[in-house]
């Protein structure tokens, strides 16, 4: 135990140098796209990571109803795709949507290891999140958006996946935030534009939180327009 834990550390304090000389996260190319590598899940499952994005106040503050609907966009390794799946009841479903194989094959491995039953693991597209239309309550996208790489077209696709009265959430890292860990500062999207490029695609904000200390937090809802 305390030889892995050691290994654990050591990789830890590895990647928190890496990402301090490169700036920016581990990233490699998936069919012509950048992406995060997984080989590096381990980071983003850490325990520090609790501290800093608070997942249990971002739920808290999204006000699901139990057997609501959630997308949850570019999963992972799962990080809030069990917390989603834990918050709903049995009548709630998790879509836990990603774009890479391996992805969905640790996606699939969670759901099973911990016996989220109500998560349906999809294996989504680049452009278009693979989702029946008028299927989702929730979409939620925590350090996803911006790798998006034709955001107005994607988003006009979950806005035809959204249920009447769905919702948007999107936590994005702030560009005025400093220190290492983060994607490169010149990358990031303040929350403004953000907002600027959701009503583009057909949305209004509804909802803005100031608790965490790395991202903005929004939530939208798509206006009442034709689809």
């Amino acid at each position: 135990m305390r030889k892995q834990c050691y290994h654990r550390y050591r990789n830890l304090v590895a990647v928190s140098l890496w990402i301090t000389l490169s700036g920016c996260a581990p990233m490699i190319d998936v069919e012509g796209h950048r992406v995060f590598n997984p080989a590096y899940l381990f980071y983003l499952e850490s325990d520090g990571r609790d501290q800093w994005q608070k997942p249990q106040e971002v739920l808290a503050a999204l006000r699901l109803t139990p057997n609501a609907v959630v997308a949850d966009i570019g999963a992972g390794g799962g990080y809030f795709t069990e917390r989603f799946a834990r918050h709903l009841d049995a009548g709630g479903r998790v879509y836990a949507v990603d774009v890479q194989d391996i992805m969905i094959d640790k996606l699939r491995q969670r759901v099973r290891d911990r016996g989220l039953s109500n998560v349906e693991v999809i294996k989504g597209a680049f452009d278009d999140p693979g989702l029946p239309p008028a299927s989702c309550d929730l979409f939620f996208f925590s350090s996803v958006y911006r790798e998006i790489e034709n955001r107005m077209s994607y988003m006009r696709k979950v806005r035809r996946c959204l249920a009447p009265g769905g919702r948007v959430a999107i936590l994005e890292y702030r560009p005025e935030v400093k220190g290492p860990v983060g994607p490169p500062r010149q990358t990031r999207l303040s929350a403004e534009q953000i907002a600027q490029e959701l009503k583009a695609a057909g949305f209004e904000r509804t909802e803005e939180f100031s608790f965490l200390p790395r991202e903005s937090f929004q939530i939208f809802r798509a206006v009442d327009t034709d689809r």
